[in-house]
């Protein structure tokens, strides 16, 4: 037997005995991913898999031991956010708030038990900014800080821990504070408890969730926000936690996204329907093989994107195009609902793993991957939009930008009719182009945020389909839904 056999049986039997991932464990893994590149080993990954059955969310982990170690000696990382110091002077949230000598406890122990903890002495301060027993574990926060630096260590016991089990437990050390910190786990050693994902902010700052959203008629994503009945803090513990939360602070928006962390990294591996076996080989794919791939690819993408973000119902995807990129060659796939109207996901490449364009390039976040930059070069690429019309999907094509990809001014229109051949856009001033229909889809070079009219044509000039463009000009978004991040 090959190895490449080999490799597709075991997948095939992994398929029917691991369950599917959540969607929130798949979507955008936060950059800070690269410090935790370097703790977490094999027998980590293995303990997740044959332990608990969850992947854990980017920034914790609960019952599976101190895995996520600083191989710095917890130094912390210097603090130049006021809003950080804000996070860290705010009083301790939480069930266990108001337990005065608890807190006292888990202070003195976390201080005396440091190498358990994973920090050093470097960081003299201990802040317990978190203690709960709401979701069936035991869950501390606590911030390790100097006058300039600081770290954040996230602990996950069984219900009613004590302080000296809990420094033992497992979670994370070392870890960024960021004003909106955000920090999840799964059930504690023994099994109990869910999952759960936690959003602290600073005192005075109001979060808000949105767990579902709705569909205008011209498929546009629409929410309806309800305020957090905990001040200052939000703990999901959901079977499956989607939707997006917002933090308020002074009557502005400081942050607003969907739940959890994002850097534009998304992987559909293990997300319905089933990549095809083929994938799995290292060998060269035919043509045809490279499209149901990407197709696949495609689709996984959309549902990986509309479940996280809380789409009702979470419509059944389907392929509204596939083929070859026109000039560069490249397979691609458009996936979304079978009407035509609403998300859409565009997937460039066979790639499982796709870096998704978030904004164009004057608006995309400075690129801090480090050297995973170049283990990502055989990823895909894919970039989201709405249509607004079943006869034609605009989406903007993405490209690679170090370790990350953003959006560009090429447009790729996809009509639905066989007739097409030529595609129009017309607006005002420069806001004009055109381009033939080749392999099924026209490429327009149209500036980001261009209000146009998009015409679709047969042979005669007969018009088959008319779309206006909706898309936002400037900063980070998927599905049109503006990302914001402003402390």
């Amino acid at each position: 037997m090959s190895v490449d056999e080999l490799r597709t049986g075991l997948a095939r039997i992994a398929a029917t005995v691991v369950p599917d991932e959540d969607p929130y464990d798949r979507l955008m893994r936060h950059a800070r991913r690269r410090r935790r590149s370097r703790w977490a080993g094999l027998g980590a990954l293995l303990a997740a898999l044959l332990t608990t059955a969850v992947v854990a969310p980017a920034t914790g982990v609960g019952g599976l031991g101190n895995w996520l170690r600083d191989p710095e000696q917890g130094s912390g990382y210097r603090v130049t956010n006021d809003w950080v110091w804000r996070l860290i002077n705010s009083p301790t949230r939480g069930s266990l708030a108001a337990d005065g000598p608890l807190l006292d406890e888990l202070t003195r122990v976390f201080d005396r038990n440091r190498d358990e903890a994973g920090m050093g002495s470097a960081l003299p301060a201990v802040k317990v900014l978190f203690a709960d027993d709401s979701s069936g574990v035991r869950q501390v926060v606590v911030a390790y800080h100097s006058d300039t630096s600081a770290a954040l260590v996230a602990k996950t016991g069984e219900l009613g821990a004590r302080p000296q089990d809990l420094v033992r437990a497992g979670g994370i050390s070392n870890l960024p504070i960021l004003p909106f910190t955000m920090v999840g786990g799964g059930p504690d050693g023994k099994g109990q408890g869910s999952r759960w994902l936690l959003g602290l902010a600073p005192a005075g700052c109001t979060v808000w969730s949105a767990p579902s959203a709705t569909l205008t008629a011209e498929g546009a994503v629409g929410r309806t926000w309800r305020r957090a009945a905990t001040p200052g803090y939000l703990l999901l513990d959901e079977q499956r936690i989607r939707g997006w939360w917002r933090v308020e602070c002074g009557g502005t928006i400081r942050e607003e996204g969907p739940v959890g962390v994002r850097t534009g990294e998304l992987s559909g591996r293990q997300s319905a329907p089933a990549l095809d076996p083929r994938a799995t080989s290292t060998g060269p794919l035919s043509p045809d093989d490279e499209l149901r791939q990407v197709e696949q690819a495609a689709v996984n993408s959309y549902r990986l994107l509309a479940e996280t973000a809380g789409l009702p119902g979470t419509p059944v995807p389907v392929r509204r195009w596939s083929g070859r990129i026109p000039g560069a060659g490249v397979p691609a796939s458009i996936a979304g609902p079978a009407s035509g109207v609403g998300p859409a996901v565009l997937q460039l490449g066979t790639g499982h793993d796709a870096l998704l364009a978030l904004a164009a390039a004057n608006d995309a976040r400075r690129d801090d991957t480090g050297t995973l930059a170049a283990s990502r070069a055989d990823w895909a690429l894919a970039a989201t939009a709405v249509s607004s019309s079943a006869g034609l999907t605009a989406i903007r094509l993405p490209a690679r930008a170090g370790g990350h990809a953003i959006l560009t001014d090429q447009l790729l229109v996809a009509p639905a009719q066989e007739e097409a051949v030529l595609v129009t856009a017309t607006g005002s001033g420069a806001q004009r182009a055109v381009a033939p229909v080749t392999n099924g889809a026209a490429i327009l070079s149209l500036p980001l945020g261009a209000e146009v009219t998009l015409r679709v044509l047969n042979a005669d000039g007969k018009v088959l389909d008319v779309q206006a463009l909706h898309e936002p000009a400037t900063g980070e978004r998927i599905f049109n839904e503006q990302l914001v991040s402003t402390w």
